[in-house]
Formats: structure tokens, C-alpha cells, sequence
């Protein structure tokens, strides 16, 4: 049983009563020890809390300096750490941060943790200098401007990707990594934290159960008073990332305060540069001893401020400051009934905004008693842009893989927003509407047959699609198509199919479709993108075209085509190669797969 005798810090303030010595945390912010100053055999004390927000003291002895570790010019005190709690639990996930004080003055933050199994807490410290000079990160690079995603990479149209993978110490690295950071979820299920486990753990943040606050109202949107006591040297200090009915925030300790401006964790927390979440202070419950990483548990509490910088040596904070956030609302239908309305906040980040609103989808879902088996799932929902038309989403999903299918479109979605190349984003909300069924609505299309063969122009053509819906008797869907009436002789071809076939036949024949020059063009391909509910009946002739400045000129003649094709306009230029005559669209109460083609001949 671990041993858990605290060591208050009520003896400093004695010492100040009896002998005027004031402690650290009050003293002027130019009392700092330059690492040159460090030398080996020195014993020094660190404040960090284990209970409640009491402030305790560890103790801490030099073992020495190691020089250039991951970076140029970027060095870190090795130290033995002891003390009550550490002594039985070793360096603990929660620490990051702790101010480490030698001879009165502050040397830096424990930051690092040595070793997987380690016999005995050996950590490393970054500098003060090191993480006082974040200010001129904060100064000299750009920053997020009000609303604005922060880690912008300005890709483009692209498919769903991961969150940014860190430049640096890794969470698997065995030697040396950033001490684990706690990430405190609450309103999650077990099971949807489970999901994304691994997205967490591999940027070295240990998922957790706790508690955390909800959306500030318009009663209590301002921030709480703020005191000399407010995040001190010391204190427990939350990042929150979804706050509302469901909350997810890493915790950490707070290295050194300056009016407002706050120093904490000592190293990255979400590898980001740029950030924009809320500052909170936090409530630890206890430590849980663990030989492979010892953490603390807790829940954040009042939101002081905002975080607005995630640098390699720590975190950079201003108390007061109210972070932006995208206001995200899910309601959940079962069969005919609302069930739950849920409204969070999300941070804005190109990286991690898909990821959280997954999450927080999956949650609906599997915080309401489905952790599995048949379903059919109805998605949709608003994006709101500021300054252009918003996004709809509208679609179906059904089958064992549910809600990784609808999981996996909305994150294409995003991902597509925040990371197009054309503008800076400003998403002011999110509205999502899901209606969930206990069965399985799936359709094969089976076949296809033409009323006729032979075509002139001007005919209609009727389609008749065979559909064999899952555990189910065949439907017959019926369609008529006009054919186009300057149709010349020879053959036209017909594709039936899903969305997903009719999009790989595309990304084939003419790609450039999918490539907007601007946003308007990148909006209103979102809001024209086929559905898993539909059956499409496209009517093309095989030709070649191109595409000239986001205009498509299909059918071009072959000597305008060669002059269009050559080296002096390279790169303005897109060869197609097919001229789509004409495309309906079969609405069905099923998820299509499958498809089949045709030929046909035109007559005059």
C-alpha cells in the first residue's frame, strides 16, 4: 500500500513569518537559475499537487546536464526525484510541469521521465530560459486569429488522414519521452474512448475517466475572478479540448506565473504550435500507482483562461484570455423517438477538430446502449461557414461497420474544410441530426434491363434496376431517361450503380471534376456528393475533352485538342475522356451496392 503521507508546504510560509524569507512562488520573475549555473550533487525542491489542489513538495538532487537532447541548443537537467508519493509511484503522469527550485530560485519544469520499468524516478528538467523564450514564439510567429483552425497545412481536396504525428520525442521512444500526460474524459462511454485510444497514447496522452464542467452560458460565459492564488507555481492546470456534455482535457502543473501569462508542462502537449482552448484549473482525486506509468486522476474545474501556444518546451497560457471554439449539437432519433440532444465545444485545429466531433458522434451512438451488432443509421447536419454557404450532409449508412462508415464521413468532410487551400476556414457550427434503426437496410443491384436497344435521338429511354435488398424479396426501380437529340450515329454507354461506383469510375475518366479552383467550386462539390441511398444511371459517350480553368470543355475536335494539349499551355490544360449526355438519380430507403453496365446503339 503506497504510503501516503504528504509533505504541505506550510513550513515554507513559517519561514517566511519568522524570518522574512518569502517563498518562490512570490518572488519576482527575474530570480531564475541559468542552466550554466546547474552543477551536479545539487538538491533542490519541486511543487506539484497529488490531492485535491493542495500544493505538496517533492525533492529533487542534479545527476547532470545532458546537452543537444532532440534538438540544437536544447538541454535538459537529469535528476533523481524523491519524496512522498514519488517514492512508491515514481515519476508520475500529471507532473509535467512541476516547478523545480534550487537555492530560492526556479530552474525549470520536471518535464521528462526516464526508462520503461525504472528502478528508482529519474526525470529530466527543461530549462526556464528554454521555456521563458516560448514568449517569443508567441511574439514572432503567426498566431490564430479569431476563429481560425490552428496547424493549417493547406492541402487541399484530400481523403481522411490522421492527426499530425509529432516532430520529436516520441511517447515509444524507450531511453527518454515527455512525462504522459492525463486526459481526463467525462460524459464519454468506455467503449468510444476505447476507439481512439491509440490516437491518444501514441502522442504519449493516457485516456481517463473523470469530470469536467459544461458549455459556459451567457450567466457564466465571463471568466471566474482571478487571484494571486489562480494557477500559481504548482497548481494542477487543465487544456480543454471538448467541453459540454462531453469534456476531454489533459492536466497538467503550472511552472511559472507572470500577472497573466502562464508557463506549464514543460514540453509539447498535442505537438501543435498554435492553439486556441481553454486554460481550466483542476481538482486531482488521488494518484494510482502503477509500475508502468503511475498517474494522477481528476477533474478539470473553472475555465481561467485560454492556452494559445503548444511549443516544445511547454505550454503558454494567459489568464482572463476566452478561447474560440466550434459549438457542435448532436441529436439522436431511435426509431421515431428523440432520445438525447447533446451540445459541446470543440477546439478548432486542422489536425484534431475531425477527430473530436468523431468522437463525440461515436459517444451518441454508443452511449446509448448500442455497442454493436445490425443497424441503420440516417446522418444529417449543417457545417456553417462564416462568410460562405453552408455545408449539408445528408446520407445513409447500415450493416455490421455502421458507424465506422458514418464515422469515417464526417471526417472526410472536415478534414476537406479545414484543410482546402484556398482560405483560412472560420466553421461557427455544427449541427448533426442521426436517426438510428435496429435493422439492416442493404440492397445488391442485380441486374438492369433497357426497354430497347437501338436508340434515336430525341427517344426516351426507359430503365428498369433490379435490387435485392438484404434478407429480402427483389425490387424492381423504374426510370426514363431522354436521349439527347444531337446524338450522331454510332454507340452510347450506360453505368448503373452506387455512389462509390459511379465516384471510381470518375476519379478515372475525368478526375479534374474533383479538383475546385476555389472554395465556392470546393463547397459546392461537398454539397453534390453522391449518397449511399441512391442508385445513379449515367448515359456517356466515351470522348475526349479537357478541363481549362475549372471550365469543362467536353467533345473537343481533335485539332483543337492537340493546340489545347501542348507545351504552351501545359499545366492549365486537363485531358477527359468521357461526355456525360445524361444522369438521374433512383431514391431508395437502402444502402446500394454494386452496379452494371451497357452499350448502346444510336440510330438516325
Amino acid at each position: 500500500m503506497m504510503d501516503i503521507r504528504r509533505r504541505p508546504y506550510i513550513w515554507l510560509w513559517m519561514a517566511f513569518l519568522l524570518f522574512g524569507i518569502r517563498p518562490v512562488w512570490c518572488q519576482t520573475s527575474s530570480e531564475f537559475m541559468d542552466i550554466k549555473e546547474v552543477k551536479p550533487g545539487m538538491r533542490g525542491y519541486g511543487l506539484t499537487v497529488f490531492q485535491g489542489t493542495q500544493i505538496d513538495t517533492f525533492y529533487v538532487e542534479v545527476l547532470g546536464i545532458m546537452k543537444n537532447i532532440f534538438y540544437a541548443k536544447h538541454d535538459l537537467i537529469m535528476v533523481r526525484v524523491s519524496g512522498p508519493y514519488v517514492d512508491d509511484a515514481g515519476v508520475i503522469a500529471g507532473m509535467s510541469g512541476s516547478p523545480i527550485y534550487i537555492d530560492g530560485k526556479l530552474v525549470g519544469a520536471l518535464a521528462y521521465s526516464f526508462g520503461q520499468l525504472p528502478k528508482e524516478p529519474i526525470a529530466g528538467i527543461t530549462p526556464i530560459g528554454q521555456m521563458l523564450a516560448i514568449q517569443d514564439a508567441v511574439t514572432y510567429d503567426s498566431q490564430p486569429k479569431d476563429g481560425e483552425p490552428v496547424d493549417q497545412s493547406g492541402s487541399g481536396l484530400r481523403e481522411m488522414r490522421a492527426p499530425v504525428q509529432p516532430v520529436g520525442p516520441s511517447s515509444d521512444t524507450p531511453f527518454l519521452k515527455p512525462i504522459s500526460v492525463p486526459m481526463v474524459f467525462s460524459g464519454f462511454n468506455p467503449a468510444a474512448v476505447k476507439l481512439f485510444e491509440n490516437t491518444f497514447r501514441q502522442k504519449g496522452l493516457i485516456p481517463l475517466m473523470g469530470g469536467g464542467g459544461s458549455i459556459q452560458t451567457e450567466e457564466t460565459e465571463n471568466i471566474p475572478r482571478i487571484d494571486e492564488h489562480t494557477l500559481e507555481p504548482g497548481s494542477a492546470v487543465g487544456a480543454q479540448l471538448i467541453r459540454g456534455d462531453f469534456n476531454m482535457a489533459g492536466t497538467g502543473t503550472v511552472t511559472y506565473r507572470n500577472d497573466k501569462t502562464i508557463l506549464a508542462f514543460g514540453h509539447p502537449y498535442l505537438w501543435s504550435g498554435a492553439l486556441n482552448i481553454p486554460m481550466t484549473q483542476a481538482d486531482i482525486i488521488t494518484v494510482i500507482p502503477d509500475q508502468a506509468s503511475s498517474t494522477k486522476i481528476g477533474n478539470v474545474t473553472k475555465v481561467v483562461g485560454a492556452v494559445l501556444w503548444d511549443h516544445t518546451n511547454g505550454l503558454y497560457g494567459k489568464l482572463g484570455d476566452t478561447a474560440q471554439m466550434i459549438p457542435v449539437e448532436i441529436a439522436l432519433h431511435v426509431g421515431n423517438q428523440l432520445v438525447n440532444t447533446y451540445q459541446f465545444d470543440v477546439m478548432m485545429s486542422t489536425a484534431w477538430t475531425p477527430t473530436l466531433v468523431n468522437m463525440g458522434v461515436a459517444n451518441t451512438i454508443l452511449g446509448n446502449g448500442r455497442l454493436g451488432g445490425e443497424r441503420t443509421i440516417r446522418l444529417a447536419g449543417r457545417v456553417a461557414m462564416r462568410g460562405y454557404p453552408d455545408i449539408m450532409l445528408d446520407d445513409l449508412f447500415s450493416g455490421q461497420l455502421t458507424l465506422l462508415s458514418m464515422t469515417t464521413n464526417v471526417t472526410r468532410m472536415l478534414n476537406i474544410v479545414l484543410d482546402n487551400r484556398f482560405v483560412t476556414p472560420h466553421i461557427e457550427s455544427l449541427n448533426l441530426t442521426i436517426r438510428s434503426t435496429s435493422d439492416r437496410r442493404t440492397a445488391v443491384i442485380e441486374g438492369v434491363w433497357y426497354n430497347q436497344n437501338e436508340v434515336h435521338p430525341g427517344d426516351e429511354l426507359e430503365v428498369s434496376v433490379f435490387l435485392r435488398p438484404y434478407r429480402g424479396d427483389r425490387i424492381i426501380k423504374k426510370i426514363k431517361i431522354p436521349v439527347p437529340k444531337h446524338l450522331e450515329r454510332g454507340t452510347v454507354q450506360i453505368l448503373v450503380g452506387s455512389a462509390q461506383a459511379l465516384a471510381q469510375h470518375e476519379m478515372r475518366s475525368a478526375p479534374q471534376r474533383f479538383r475546385p479552383d476555389d472554395v465556392e467550386q470546393l463547397i459546392g462539390l461537398l454539397n453534390k456528393r453522391r449518397t449511399n441511398n441512391r442508385v445513379y444511371v449515367k448515359l456517356y459517350q466515351t470522348n475526349t475533352g479537357g478541363f481549362v480553368k475549372g471550365t469543362e470543355m467536353p467533345a473537343l475536335p481533335p485539332s483543337v485538342l492537340s493546340v489545347m494539349n501542348s507545351d504552351r499551355i501545359n499545366g492549365s490544360f486537363t485531358v477527359i475522356r468521357e461526355l456525360v449526355l445524361a444522369e438521374k438519380v433512383i431514391e431508395t430507403d437502402y444502402v446500394i451496392t454494386g452496379q452494371s453496365r451497357g452499350r448502346l446503339t444510336v440510330k438516325q
